[in-house]
């Protein structure tokens, strides 16, 4: 291969690196704009940091390339001043994007820190999620597909305590730009604010047994009026979320339909922490 074709292939390689760590959801949430913008910059570094590296070395092939003698070119022992800007370089980026990245990190805990509009307990079982909105008495949950769905107020404070009942599950929603995991036996914490009205659409995200990818929920947002109005229509009791008929292994019917606070369930379903049901397994 020439160096001009391979100053080409490289150049082509970086381009689509470029591209596809910009193939990012679109952000959803006050805090998925933050992290967005962080990559950004990191992406933005990164093209800069290899633009000079590849650069430096094409020029390097290309220039002083062998040209059919033996005449050594000048021999260089070093140069202590631009081994100095060379390694303060680096440094000084690394330093730049930790800093940026610890700020980012603090506005999660901040808004974590925050006072709550909205208070959601939400907690992994397999095979499904439950939504509790305990100011509100409302329970949200679902097994199998669809999944359960969360109605949250756009532009308010939703604060999310998470919790697994059996095994580690993971709350992640693309759009919001984050994951966490919900672990038995522990209480993790995070808040989100909603940009803009929308179905956004998540998954347990920790490999969690057979039935894993049959763990779909839905946030919806929707303006502070409408949510008020779905809190008064289903304040105290709540609403189910549909789930897929099956039959789980051993030959356990799986629920029909989730259930809402205080109704029942069908056979082979539990509503209760530890609890499990098996959907019927996509094909």
């Amino acid at each position: 291969m020439t160096a001009r074709r391979r100053a080409t292939a490289i150049a082509g390689l970086t381009a689509i690196g470029v591209v596809a760590a910009g193939c990012l959801p679109a952000p959803a949430t006050v805090e998925a704009r933050r992290t967005a913008d962080l990559y950004t910059t990191f992406v933005a570094v990164a093209a800069v940091v290899a633009a000079i590296v590849i650069g430096l070395s094409v020029f390097a092939i290309v220039r002083y390339r062998a040209r059919g003698d033996e005449t050594l070119p000048r021999q260089v022992i070093g140069n202590t001043r631009l081994e100095a800007v060379w390694t303060a370089i680096p440094l000084i980026t690394v330093a730049v994007l930790f800093g940026l990245t610890v700020l980012v990190l603090n506005a999660f805990d901040d808004a974590t820190r925050a006072a709550a509009g909205v208070e959601i307990r939400v907690t992994g079982f397999r095979w499904g999620w439950r939504f509790e909105y305990p100011a509100e008495g409302i329970r949200m949950e679902g097994v199998g597909r669809p999944g359960p769905e969360a109605y949250v107020p756009v532009g308010e404070n939703i604060h999310v305590t998470l919790t697994g009942a059996d095994v580690i599950h993971s709350f992640f929603v693309p759009q919001f730009l984050f994951k966490r995991d919900a672990i038995p036996g522990r209480l993790n914490e995070f808040a989100f604010t909603v940009d803009a009205p929308g179905r956004y659409g998540g998954q347990c995200a920790e490999f969690c047994g057979l039935y894993h990818s049959q763990m779909p929920f839905t946030i919806v947002a929707v303006s502070p009026a409408d949510y008020e109005a779905w809190v008064a229509a289903h304040r105290g009791g709540g609403a189910g979320a549909s789930a897929s008929p099956g039959v789980a292994p051993g030959g356990s019917a799986s629920p029909a339909a989730s259930t809402a606070a205080g109704a029942s369930t069908s056979p082979g379903a539990s509503t209760s922490p530890g609890g499990s049901a098996a959907p019927e397994p996509s094909r």
